[in-house]
């Protein structure tokens, strides 16, 4: 199998699929290159097209009439977007820029599509990853309407990092600023935040990335 096949053999979105469907899948797609703070997708364009990206890091996000951008999601290497307009045929409802170069590996629509028709194993699989979607993000709504901005920063630093062999938890690289966009608050508010957590022991930071230390206290 191909580098880029077993790559997407990797991606949680494609783990089900069989090994000629994603050979298929690789022989139509094509690598594309993205500079820093690059839109990737606009919200209102057409779902011709679904991504993984292959090297880098991005953002999903959402603005106002005014300009005030609100982070849903952060991009990291093998993580799968775009898809939902693409199961859908709508248009986008959300922007993706990059936060650093990126490669993505983009795949057409009528070749994800087919490639669903094909194995129905492959499609259930499908529907039971985007209904844990839906879950994460009815919960993501709570914590927004019920959580205050300590509690909304706790959930993404615990629920986003990843737990090493010295047994604390590295999160990916964050600013400040893309936290205070994920949680709805200040940056100057997320900095306060953060440095009470440095002070009290419970992360450090290294190379822009935050690291979790122990468990983090039930209330700010």
């Amino acid at each position: 199998m191909s580098e880029v096949c077993s790559r997407l053999a990797n991606v949680n979105f494609f783990s089900s699929f069989p090994d000629k469907a994603l050979e298929q899948i690789e022989r139509a797609a094509t690598l594309r290159k993205f500079r820093k703070n690059t839109h990737i997708i606009t919200t209102g364009e057409e779902s011709h097209a679904c991504y993984v990206l292959i090297s880098g890091s991005a953002v999903v996000f959402t603005e106002d009439e005014d300009g005030e951008e609100f982070i849903h999601q952060s991009l990291n290497v093998g993580d799968c977007f775009g898809e939902l307009g693409v199961l859908d045929g709508k248009s986008r409802t959300a922007n993706v820029m990059t936060t650093d170069q990126s490669e993505c590996l983009v795949i057409p629509k009528d070749v994800l599509l087919r490639a669903l028709v094909d194995d129905k194993s492959a499609s259930m699989d499908v529907i039971k990853s985007l209904i844990g979607r839906i879950r994460v993000m009815t919960e993501d709504v709570s914590s927004l309407a019920l959580l205050d901005v300590y509690g909304r920063i706790a959930r993404i630093l615990d629920g986003e990092s990843v737990e090493q062999a010295d047994g604390t938890k590295l999160l990916p690289r964050m600013t400040h600023q893309e936290l205070a966009k994920r949680v709805g608050s200040s940056r100057e508010m997320v900095s306060k935040i953060l440095k009470d957590l440095r002070i009290g022991g419970y992360v450090s930071v290294e190379n822009h990335r935050i690291r979790l230390v122990k468990a983090l206290p039930s209330n700010w």
